[in-house]
């Protein structure tokens, strides 16, 4: 007996596998910008700008707690008081304690940024780019939980394995999760147009958060500063006005450090 194929309930069966396929392509794109381009590209430019950018910022704050300290000795002169200088220290870290915090937070970054570029994920040849590529997008399409709201407890640290996998470009991991997959996954059918009219209402929502998530992260830090780290030229002119900046902060704190001295005296 011939079985009777209805052409509405395959066409919609075919447009939710096509956007299961464009899912899975999508949190690819999302993930590689998340774990692999935009860490690359934070590091980058906090080892060539950011580094150049702490040293101004901790100019500032040395000038601004020495223009306030001078501040304090020349109230008490004119005052004809008596000061004391360690008390006068603490009452200033008290007050820029907030810029103290800025500083030590900028200083770990650029220390991140040094253990990161020494240890990036392994290096893959093209072909095994490719692979890593295929065999995550596939296993995103079983076991991501926006894709597979059903997943089970087990599927869910499956899926957290392979993501963490992907971030150190591990293929021989991705390998290993995907065949484990092969082995357990089982072929679900829906038979039902309504819960396929659902499914594809869902996978259209989640495809359109997808997007504008990949654009968001284009258009924010560090991303939106690739095009500077990958023009040579601008990268330089960029680090030139940078260095010219913190000469004068140099000079400028040289100068006030020369007034606290004489007041001082």
């Amino acid at each position: 007996m011939e079985i009777i194929k209805n052409p509405e309930f395959e066409s919609l069966l075919s447009l939710i596998q096509e956007l299961e396929t464009e899912l899975a392509n999508l949190v690819y794109d999302r993930d590689i910008l998340i774990y692999h381009t935009c860490p690359k590209l934070q590091t980058e430019y906090m080892l060539k700008i950011g580094k150049l950018e702490y040293a101004i910022f901790e100019y500032q704050c040395k000038i601004l707690l020495t223009k306030r300290k001078i501040e304090i000795i020349q109230a008490h002169l004119n005052k004809e008081q008596s000061y004391n200088i360690t008390k006068i220290d603490e009452q200033l870290d008290k007050e820029y304690q907030e810029y103290t915090e800025k500083l030590l937070e900028k200083q770990q970054e650029i220390e991140k940024a040094r253990l990161k570029n020494s240890s990036f994920g392994k290096l893959l040849t093209e072909e095994e780019s490719s692979e890593l590529k295929k065999l995550y997008t596939q296993i995103v399409k079983k076991l991501h939980p926006d894709i597979n709201p059903d997943t089970t407890e087990a599927q869910h640290s499956q899926f957290n394995d392979a993501v963490n996998a992907y971030k150190n470009a591990d293929l021989s991991e991705i390998r290993i999760i995907f065949l484990l997959l092969e082995k357990t996954s089982d072929i679900k059918t829906t038979s039902s147009m309504d819960k396929l009219n659902k499914r594809k209402e869902m996978l259209l929502n989640e495809k359109k958060y997808l997007i504008n998530e990949i654009k968001k992260i284009k258009e924010t830090f560090p991303f939106c500063i690739k095009d500077l780290l990958l023009d040579k030229e601008k990268l330089q002119s960029k680090i030139d006005e940078l260095s010219n900046i913190l000469n004068e902060h140099h000079e400028h704190y040289k100068d006030i450090e020369k007034r606290l001295e004489d007041i001082s005296e």
